[in-house]
């Protein structure tokens, strides 16, 4: 009996261990959190290494934005402005209940609020420098973030102006130029008409001879209402 009371006892204190531990770790999908600390690197737009005030350092990738990679237009700007607005900065982490608390590379999702009550995803969004980015659900400040690029787009902003593609110039339709002295006619147009592969009446004029009379069989097609004259 005393042996059956000494097995029930430790069956209890290791069901209490592991609710005990269970509490005190933080479930990966819960995001709500607040931390604060220095921002010691800016690796590019879009993360950024803090020391926080436990003197651990975190690896922080910011939620609902999407700076451009490395290669592509506008990176290096939007690493400098991140390293302007945020470097050496304190600043407030603040997770999102909506979000993860870290990626699959183990950063920490967060918005990171700077000096002056700003929040740097926001800033760079407003600026042109990062694009809204929504990783399977949405964030609680998403609203926020969508009227900010929508504004920085519409004011050419950033890299909104500065990547976007050239309009491909239309390829202007040669204007048909008359036969020189010389030149073969075709013989069933008088004056003048080249022998080509085709011509409409917007040729004819441009070459200053309509209307011009029908000889032939008409392969232009150029007399409509077969009357002998064409592009009348």
């Amino acid at each position: 009996m005393h042996k059956a009371h000494q097995t029930l006892v430790a069956l209890t204190l290791a069901a209490l261990t592991c609710v005990a531990a269970a509490e005190a770790t933080p479930r990966s999908t819960t995001g709500a959190f607040t931390h604060r600390g220095t921002v010691t690197r800016v690796v590019d737009g879009d993360t950024l290494d803090v020391r926080l005030t436990s003197g651990k350092t975190e690896r922080i990738r910011l939620i609902g934005i999407d700076t451009p990679e490395r290669g592509v237009c506008f990176t290096s700007q939007a690493t400098s402005r991140t390293r302007q607005l945020a470097l050496s900065k304190r600043v407030v982490l603040r997770g999102d209940a909506t979000q993860d608390t870290r990626d699959r590379y183990g950063r920490l999702l967060a918005y990171v609020w700077i000096p002056g009550g700003k929040d740097l995803g926001y800033q760079l969004v407003a600026g042109g420098f990062a694009k809204v980015y929504v990783y399977r659900n949405a964030f609680q400040r998403l609203s926020a973030y969508r009227n900010a690029e929508a504004a920085a787009r519409g004011a050419a902003t950033g890299q909104w102006k500065a990547c976007a593609r050239p309009a491909t110039p239309a390829v202007p339709t040669p204007t048909p130029t008359p036969p020189p002295v010389g030149a073969n006619c075709h013989a069933s147009y008088s004056p003048c008409l080249p022998i080509v592969g085709d011509l409409d009446c917007a040729d004819v004029r441009a070459l200053g001879v309509a209307p011009v009379r029908v000889l032939g069989s008409d392969p232009y097609r150029l007399d409509g209402d077969d009357d002998g004259w064409g592009c009348e």
